[in-house]
């Protein structure tokens, strides 16, 4: 078996091992698109449609359009090129928007997504965060950004054929099918805890009456424990071990061991990990290297260890940590 990129053993011996919970846990969104495969591994599906995914590649996949009775929404005629090839394809979403929890944090102040995601190993971790993320197809990542959820009027039509979600770009609402309003519940819950996000008295009460409404599911309790699995923890409002009431204290542990993971970033993950080289500069990146993420992917060809990457003429990042 061919050695990979691991934590070194040091790691352990630091006390951090608590931190890391589970060694196959992501540790940045490009790990986690790859592994979100194995929470749907028997149901491939978008989450807002239903749509059936055939994989391709490491992390995308391909909508089956007519079997979940999706139509492009094309609103000023006939739709571009363009459009149509993101819609028929899946993209890994976050639930909760990133953005939400990156506004929060210093470097997302100083650069934005980017500048986080080369430089916070916190915020790689959040974005990386499995309870947060699904499949969607690709038009509709894109119409819904970071537009909240909530009810929209009654006046809006339907968008995208069958597909029971309704996008109100104006009033800034997203309205998605009832049978998943409820888990879509405990995930703003799971990520409001965890990571001290704020929900107004409007959102809370939202929530709360979808989470009732839409109970736990056995596809949600199915996902739900294979997340865990990979993760080392649970989301407690799926589990029943916290219950959310109006006035919730968050508890934030997600953002407690900032200086922790900081310490840890030369080490970067427990989980195995890509070395990616650039095909042109013939330079390849460690994942605990600045430029890390910021390669354009056209341009990636990964490894499994440095060596396979330097026996094919590919040389260090001159920035990447000694």
């Amino acid at each position: 078996m061919r050695t990979r990129w691991l934590v070194a053993s040091g790691l352990l011996a630091s006390g951090l091992l608590s931190v890391f919970a589970f060694a196959a846990e992501p540790t940045n969104f490009e790990q986690a698109k790859v592994l979100l495969k194995q929470v749907y591994q028997d149901k491939p599906q978008t989450f807002y449609c239903d749509c059936p995914i055939s994989w391709v590649g490491r992390s995308g996949g391909r909508v089956d359009h007519a079997a979940c009775g999706f139509a492009v929404y094309s609103p000023k005629g006939l739709p571009s090129a363009a459009t149509l090839a993101r819609a028929a394809r899946s993209e890994v979403e976050h639930i909760i928007p990133i953005s939400w929890v990156g506004k929060q944090l210093q470097c997302w102040q100083k650069g934005g997504r980017k500048n986080c995601q080369q430089n916070d190993p916190l915020f790689n971790r959040i974005e990386a965060d499995l309870f947060n993320l699904t499949y969607a197809v690709g038009q509709i990542n894109g119409l819904r950004s970071d537009l909240p959820f909530g009810m929209v009027s009654t006046t809006l039509t339907a968008q995208f054929g069958q597909c029971d979600i309704k996008i109100d770009t104006q009033n800034r609402k997203v309205q998605p099918k009832m049978t998943i309003r409820g888990d879509i519940a405990r995930v703003a819950f799971y990520m409001a805890d965890r990571y001290n996000l704020t929900l107004s008295r409007q959102d809370q009460q939202l929530y709360m009456a979808w989470h009732l409404q839409d109970p736990v599911s056995a596809i949600e309790q199915q996902r739900h424990a294979r997340t865990a699995a990979l993760t080392g923890r649970s989301n407690p409002f799926i589990s029943g071990a916290e219950q959310w009431s109006l006035g919730y204290k968050t508890r934030g542990d997600g953002l407690v061991v900032k200086e922790q993971l900081a310490a840890a970033a030369p080490s970067a993950s427990m989980a195995v990990t890509p070395i990616y080289g650039n095909r042109r500069s013939k330079i390849y990146h460690r994942p605990d290297c600045p430029n890390y993420l910021s390669m354009a992917v056209s341009n990636r060809v990964s490894f499994d260890t440095v060596l396979e990457a330097e026996a094919q003429g590919y040389r260090q990042a001159n920035n990447c940590p000694k």
